[in-house]
């Protein structure tokens, strides 16, 4: 009885089972494929669809920008947006030269101004971060000379004082003869005029001596160039005065306690790792063959470097700093790259007082990272959203029209609108 039972089973049950096995395994080898055919149809579309988005605004944003550019005072400028992983937009407009009629592209170099001191403050991390030196450090730990604020002798001013423009220094009329204009006497009449009234007094007289011998000129009581003037009535980290020479002194500082010179303590540990192979200093031998002319008034101003080199002297073009600003980006948003995270973090908060808006050699407001520049024929900024880590860059070859604020007010509005979008 037990033995037909089991054939009964097995006949009747099994045997149809079994044999619907394979038709279940096609039934679902169907079902995955179906699956998979559309997931990547449903990809594939969202891709097209983002990349025919990003199109219609890249076109639409070139679109705006060379209307502003046909209209506005700037000669030329190059724009960048980016993110914390890659340059999302990079485009130039006007031109390098208008003599000559060469184009301003993403790829042109010119100087960025203060917006080189940005560097200052990496350099610093990356230094404390090697046990080189402390923040908090006593600048006069690494002089070769005092300086001391003579209204208030015994406040310790400290790297941190330098870094965040509370120093209690001021730069002081002397700080024009830190150009150094190539071949002066051979200038324009209108060109030799327009230098010496705007940007540095008797610009023939100024003479290119060692960086630190600029600074103890003015800080030093020994100086040449000392003035009880040139230092605020306050004490040491309770007033916010912006001063170049912070920079220098900075520079010096690094340069003391790494043995190397400034330069290249940057180039090892910034532009060489980011791969920022059109990036240098103007009195660095750069053989790039897309520089811009720099304009002031209309007027094309000379081949000149400063003395103090690190608070304004840095040429790249915005491929290369919208790699560095998007490195800087990943850095805020706790990635280690060439700092590590918790670096980023001091350099990229709030100092001293909060009513300063300065991390370490950055702009630090309660909306954007950044920093901005100005020198003769130069005008930059590069600035950050602190909420959607997207940023945007602008370098112009042009300053002192009537009309150069409002235009570049309008190039930022337009940068800053297509960068929330």
């Amino acid at each position: 009885m037990d033995f037909q039972f089991g054939l009964y089973l097995l006949n009747s049950v099994l045997k149809p089972c079994i044999k619907l096995i394979p038709d279940y395994w096609q039934l679902t080898e169907h079902i995955i494929k179906m699956k998979l055919f559309i997931w990547t149809f449903l990809l594939f579309t969202n891709i097209t669809i983002a990349q025919t988005n990003e199109k219609f605004l890249t076109d639409s944003l070139t679109k705006e920008l060379t209307e502003l550019s046909n209209k506005n005072s700037i000669v030329g400028f190059s724009v960048a947006i980016v993110n914390q992983n890659r340059i999302l937009y990079a485009k130039g407009f006007g031109y390098s030269n208008k003599e000559k009629k060469i184009l301003y592209t993403k790829n042109t170099v010119q100087s960025i101004a203060s917006i080189s001191k940005t560097l200052s403050g990496v350099a610093l991390m990356k230094a404390q971060e090697m046990g080189l030196l402390n923040l908090d450090d006593d600048i006069n730990k690494y002089l070769p000379f005092k300086i001391v604020n003579p209204y208030f002798p015994s406040s310790k001013i400290t790297i941190r004082n330098l870094a965040t423009h509370s120093s209690g220094l001021k730069d002081s009329r002397n700080y024009s003869k830190t150009m150094i204009v190539k071949d002066f006497y051979s200038l324009p009449k209108k060109t030799k005029k327009y230098l010496s009234n705007n940007w540095c007094r008797k610009c023939e007289d100024n003479k290119d001596i060692p960086m630190i011998d600029f600074i103890e000129n003015i800080y030093s009581s020994q100086g040449n160039w000392y003035k009880k003037r040139h230092f605020l009535l306050e004490p040491t980290g309770t007033k916010y005065h912006y001063t170049n020479n912070n920079t220098t002194i900075t520079a010096h500082i690094i340069e003391r306690v790494s043995g190397e010179k400034y330069s290249y303590f940057i180039k090892n540990h910034i532009t060489k790792p980011l791969k920022m192979t059109s990036s240098n200093w103007v009195f660095e031998d750069s053989k790039f063959k897309d520089v811009s002319t720099l304009y002031a008034n209309d007027i094309p101003m000379p081949e000149m470097h400063d003395i103090t080199y690190p608070d304004g002297s840095f040429t790249t073009n915005v491929i290369d700093f919208g790699n560095y600003l998007s490195t800087m980006i990943s850095g805020y948003s706790g990635k280690t790259n060439i700092l590590n995270a918790e670096s980023y973090k001091e350099m990229m908060t709030q100092q001293i007082n909060a009513e300063f808006e300065s991390g370490i050699f950055w702009e630090v407001d309660s909306k954007s990272i950044g920093h901005s520049g100005e020198h003769a024929g130069t005008s930059t900024y590069a600035y950050f959203d602190k909420e959607n880590l997207i940023g945007y860059i602008l370098f112009g070859n042009t300053t002192d029209t009537a009309e150069i604020q409002d235009d570049e007010n309008e190039i930022i509005r337009v940068l800053k609108k297509y960068s929330s979008e």
